[in-house]
């Protein structure tokens, strides 16, 4: 039961590189070289081919490849420069895992295509140099030119001189180039110097006036208090209204008789009423 199940998956390895495998064109050999510059190496395999190389360097997105002593496969994006083209028989060492076919020599290359993209789309080292020129050239230059202005900073006065710019930008980019000479606007950074002491002084002035503001009222309710209790002692305890110890008001409710009569603060309850006469009854 073990074995069947061990042929399975061996099976199913099998099947699973052959798909691997299609999913990539033919590689095609392009020569043997004495240098690939821009390779990029990969792995030392002791059953080494272009077939191995191949499923090395096509699924990391290269677009050819190169094997050497036999055993070594490197990764690149470009055919090696024509310059550097040798005899096919100085790459004459077979390759380790298939003896029909040669993998490069001690100190040469052989040079494949990776199969990822068509061989025709695949370029040569110096193509591909030309092509990245072409498009750097291709960005036109801009000359801004510059005039002369006078500018105060600080209390000294600094004269920038008329010059040109000449920026590799776009000409939509030349134009963010500034009139002060391709540094920096003196007068702007001045300016906003100005405007951020103007705001740090506004603001520390409406916090000394918040915190003034807030003393003053401190000691006029420390004043208030103090005012209130030095009339309390003075009027021996009694509210500043009460003088001499005698009442300075007189309840309606009380009977006319008794409202003639001095009486002190608080000798009568509030809660009676004294309007009424009580009549007592008395035994015969």
């Amino acid at each position: 039961m073990r074995s069947n199940t061990a042929l399975v998956a061996a099976g199913m390895l099998a099947a699973a590189s052959t798909v691997v495998a299609q999913e990539f064109g033919v590689d095609v050999t392009k020569g043997c070289y004495s240098a690939v510059n821009d390779y990029v190496f990969n792995t030392t395999y002791i059953y080494n081919t272009d077939g191995y190389c191949q499923k090395q360097c096509a699924p990391l997105g290269y677009n050819a490849m190169a094997t050497t002593k036999g055993t070594d496969c490197w990764c690149g994006q470009t055919i090696p420069d024509p310059s550097a083209k040798v005899d096919d028989s100085l790459c004459s060492t077979k390759c380790a895992g298939f003896g029909d076919k040669t993998c490069g020599g001690a100190k040469y290359f052989t040079v494949y295509t990776s199969g990822l993209v068509d061989e025709t789309l695949v370029l040569t080292a110096g193509d591909a140099a030309s092509s990245t020129s072409a498009k750097t050239s291709s960005t036109p230059s801009a000359t801004v030119s510059v005039a002369p202005s006078v500018v105060t900073l600080g209390g000294q006065t600094v004269i920038v001189t008329a010059g040109s710019a000449v920026s590799n930008t776009s000409p939509a980019s030349a134009t963010a180039v500034n009139s002060g000479g391709g540094g920096p606007n003196k007068a702007a950074i001045a300016a906003g110097v100005v405007v951020g002491i103007v705001a740090l002084a506004s603001i520390a002035g409406g916090v000394f006036i918040f915190i003034r503001s807030k003393k003053r009222r401190e000691v006029e309710d420390e004043y208030r208090r103090n005012a209130a209790v030095s009339s309390f002692i003075a009027n021996g305890g009694k509210p500043p209204m009460s003088s001499g110890g005698a009442s300075s008001f007189s309840d309606t409710r009380l009977d006319p008789v008794l409202a003639q009569r001095r009486i002190s603060d608080g000798s009568i309850a509030d809660n009676q009423d004294y309007s009424r006469r009580i009549l007592k009854v008395t035994n015969a």
